[in-house]
């Protein structure tokens, strides 16, 4: 089984192991989207949790190699599903903040009732659309393909003018952020080399 593949396998253990019910509330997001006519592709609901989410191995990756030293204290997940980010910072990097913007209220309550579980603030989950929600100050983004160009790059601006007051870190995961990045946003791509990945890019501003 290729790494990747088995990351994931393993990533969908893990998730049973830490209470998630991952599955029904898939079920349940699909549900509610035909009822009402919402759009699957908009919240990754057509593909499978374990395509959409990045796995806990990678993450845990990504922290190390992103924050070797313990430095960074804010991290924003924009995108974050389920909260594996946070779940992952509380094992590796217990005194950072952690702030995970999801779309889909199914995935944020489920996400919180396993933080509760778990013993980690639950509100650190916040129900959003990043499309129009403000973006919070952070010293690190972590950003998947969350919706179209245009709400990328809404983002990406956003992003730019929270770096005018402290440089910051950018993970772009997926190919629109990279692309987006690479192609109209020289403070992050240009300044300072980035670090890529087979599935993600580390970007710092100046």
């Amino acid at each position: 089984m290729p790494y990747y593949a088995e990351e994931k396998f393993r990533s969908e253990i893990r998730d049973r192991e830490l209470g998630f019910a991952i599955e029904s509330v898939e079920k349940e997001i699909a549900t509610r989207l035909a009822r009402d006519g919402g759009s699957a592709s908009q919240t990754w609901n057509q593909l499978s949790p374990q395509i959409f989410q990045t796995p806990y191995d990678e993450l845990s990756r990504i922290v190390r190699e992103v924050d070797p030293e313990s430095r960074i204290e804010s991290w924003t997940d924009l995108g974050a599903a389920y909260g594996r980010l946070g779940i992952v910072l509380a094992q590796l990097r217990p005194r950072a903040h952690f702030t995970g913007i999801e779309l889909v209220p199914e995935r944020v309550k489920e996400g919180r009732r396993v933080y509760t579980s778990l013993g980690l603030d639950p509100e650190t989950l916040i129900q959003a659309d990043l499309a129009t929600v403000a973006i919070p100050a952070s010293e690190l983004y972590f950003i998947y393909d969350f919706g179209i160009r245009e709400e990328i790059e809404r983002v990406l601006l956003a992003l730019q003018i929270h770096a005018r007051g402290k440089p910051l870190v950018v993970v772009g995961r997926g190919r629109g952020i990279r692309d987006a990045i690479e192609r109209g946003h020289p403070w992050l791509a240009s300044v300072t080399k980035p670090v890529h990945s087979e599935h993600y890019s580390i970007y710092r501003s100046a």
